[in-house]
């Protein structure tokens, strides 16, 4: 049985931004091919969801949970569940991800 694929609104926020954020410096056919790009690493995730990586820098913290997939320079995490696969963020790997991934998780738990 296939999983189904659910986007967290931060997920769907970070999308929004990046690719609002391409078109301004970029331009519109530019960000719609990053669109793209991200849209169809996720779908890989329907076929094959354990693709992705445990991410390093939540396991130094004992979350194992997290996974990544990278569509350079965005990492784009998610979490498998048995009946679904959660786009929890996309963030530019180029920034602190550390740093922004505890604030994810510090916030996330106090929900």
């Amino acid at each position: 049985m296939q999983k189904e694929l659910i986007w967290s609104q931060d997920a769907s926020n970070d999308l929004y931004n990046i690719v609002a954020y391409v078109k301004e410096k970029s331009g519109k056919s530019i960000a719609f091919d990053i669109y793209n790009r991200i849209i169809e690493k996720v779908e890989i995730l329907l076929n094959y969801p354990e693709t992705g990586r445990t991410v390093p820098e939540l396991i130094n913290i004992g979350i194992l949970d997290f996974r990544e997939l990278i569509e350079a320079p965005w990492r784009i995490f998610y979490k498998i569940s048995d009946t679904h696969i959660y786009i929890v963020s996309i963030i530019d790997g180029r920034r602190n991800v550390e740093e922004i991934l505890y604030g994810k998780v510090i916030y996330n738990k106090g929900k």
